[in-house]
């Protein structure tokens, strides 16, 4: 599990969005960070950015 990248995302995306966390996107992020690890991407920087990518889309999808 990428719990630094997972933990650095989710507080940049709280910090710029003034959201707070919602119930089971901090899973959700870490299955999807995982999955990319397993792909081959083991830059922390990279996976940050992945995840904020992940909180974004998440986002919209949740309020459209």
């Amino acid at each position: 599990m990428n719990i630094q990248a997972v933990d650095r995302a989710l507080d940049i995306y709280g910090a710029l969005s003034g959201h707070s966390e919602s119930p089971g996107v901090r899973q959700k992020l870490s299955m999807h960070l995982d999955e990319l690890a397993v792909s081959g991407e083991k830059d922390h920087h990279r996976l940050t950015v992945h995840g904020l990518t992940f909180l974004r889309e998440y986002d919209r999808q949740r309020n459209s």
